[in-house]
């Protein structure tokens, strides 16, 4: 027996895109195992998909704002202060 509150979710919502829903629904079966096994394979290559993408953006914002802001490359400088103590690279007041 089936509770009112239940809602039913076709299996095509397991998927995050709407092109990979569009491509489930129209390589749908009326034998469910094999619409299973058509899902589960578009599940897989829509995750793989989707990390593809986003590395991709992410690489070429980086590429992008890398020739935009050349890193400057700092000498390390070592410097012992009055009171004992060191530190590693240029002070404030040291640089331009």
């Amino acid at each position: 027996m089936k509770l009112d509150t239940q809602i039913y979710k076709p299996n095509s919502y397991l998927l995050k895109l709407s092109t990979f829903r569009d491509i489930y629904k129209s390589l749908k079966t009326p034998w469910k195992p094999i619409n299973w096994l058509i899902l589960g394979y578009l599940v897989g290559i829509e995750k793989r998909y989707i990390e593809f993408v986003s590395k991709a953006t992410v690489d070429k914002a980086i590429k992008d704002y890398m020739v935009n802001h050349p890193p400057e490359v700092y000498e390390a400088v070592v410097k012992e202060h009055e009171d004992g103590s060191f530190s590693i690279g240029k002070a404030y007041e040291d640089l331009p």
